[in-house]
């Protein structure tokens, strides 16, 4: 079944409805959507993102159950997410376990965008959605807890991360999140994501068995090659990514790297509702926000890596993605991670998404 607009895997609405049960409200509101019982229980279906997302949202305003995403998160169960959770628990490290979850996320929700940025001591998971569709905080929270469950289950690492970054403001529930994640949270995010120490990604998986995952991975790219255009936008920032540290980005570059023409490119990136130019924008603030957190590169240094020409550039595309100057961004973590010998920010730091 396909409708306009991005889909998610029915597979994620199954943890909430193991929490907070079924709901003749909710049941009617996917009817609406266009699923009817029989598709609720096969696990290919998809249902339309947008109409999920507000589904959740009328549940939480009409019944108060304010933290079902944590606890749906909490609930995921071992094969809840079938081919990209047996591909990725059966990668050898952490590190690669993130990047094969990136690579087809897209199997479980054509609206996502997972990125992985290694910069200095630390390294950035965030997750981000592509489609505009606003997100109800439960939907954030099952996030952000599903994947601290997989991480905990597949690695057997119980250490907390150093940061969680949640893309909603600060609720009433706000308690609940030490918790449940028992770290710093910084709401009012410009993404989902977590920040741990670079080292974590080289943690062994506890179910690493390369031809297993040889085996799901082709199945998970059979599977990704029927959606289509679905997941080049992750491919490409992985490049762009890789290419920003080395040089300079190209779009006839990249085309060469996918062996197809600039025309295809530019077409199969329309598909997905973005262009060349908002990926690469993308990449350097992800990178950039990584690289400000490494108190040994410099302003300028950064600039450079990002491929910028002058500093001042770097600090106006800067400004544009956040609301705040690399200088106050970097000040405003550092002391957030107890650096005393940091001065505080000029002015205080509300970052905009």
């Amino acid at each position: 079944m396909r409708t306009q607009g991005k889909q998610i895997s029915v597979r994620l609405v199954w943890p909430f409805v193991r929490v907070a049960g079924t709901e003749s409200a909710a049941i009617e509101g996917l009817a609406r959507a266009g699923i009817a019982p029989s598709d609720f229980v096969d696990p290919d279906a998809r249902i339309a993102h947008r109409s999920v997302m507000e589904i959740l949202r009328a549940y939480v305003a009409r019944t108060g159950d304010t933290t079902v995403g944590l606890r749906a998160g909490q609930s995921l169960e071992t094969g809840d997410l079938e081919v990209l959770e047996f591909a990725t628990r059966s990668c050898a490290t952490l590190r690669d376990a993130i990047k094969c979850s990136a690579r087809y996320m897209h199997l479980l929700n054509e609206a996502a965008e997972i990125s992985l940025v290694e910069g200095g001591q630390d390294a950035m998971w965030s997750f981000r959605v592509t489609d505009g569709v606003p997100q109800p905080d439960a939907a954030n929270d099952f996030i952000l807890a599903s994947t601290a469950s997989f991480v905990r289950r597949y690695t057997g690492v119980r250490e907390p991360a150093i940061e969680v970054h949640v893309r909603h403001n600060e609720p009433a529930y706000a308690a609940t999140y030490q918790e449940v994640f028992g770290t710093r949270v910084r709401f009012g995010m410009p993404h989902n994501g977590f920040v741990f120490s670079r080292s974590r990604l080289d943690q062994p998986m506890l179910r690493a068995q390369p031809v297993v995952q040889a085996a799901f991975e082709s199945r998970a790219r059979e599977l990704s090659e029927r959606l289509g255009a679905a997941g080049m936008r992750h491919q490409i920032m992985e490049l762009v990514m890789a290419q920003l540290r080395t040089g300079r980005v190209s779009m006839s570059g990249l085309a060469r790297e996918f062996a197809m023409s600039v025309a295809t490119l530019r077409r199969r990136l329309d598909q997905e509702g973005t262009s060349f130019s908002k990926v690469v924008d993308d990449a350097r603030r992800a990178l950039a926000e990584a690289y400000l957190r490494d108190r040994r590169l410099s302003i300028s240094e950064i600039a450079f890596l990002l491929g910028f020409s002058h500093a001042p550039a770097f600090y106006g595309a800067f400004r544009r993605w956040t609301g705040t100057t690399p200088s106050d961004y970097r000040a405003h973590v550092l002391v957030q991670r107890g650096d005393s010998s940091v001065p505080p920010p000029s002015k205080p730091v509300v970052l905009s998404s």
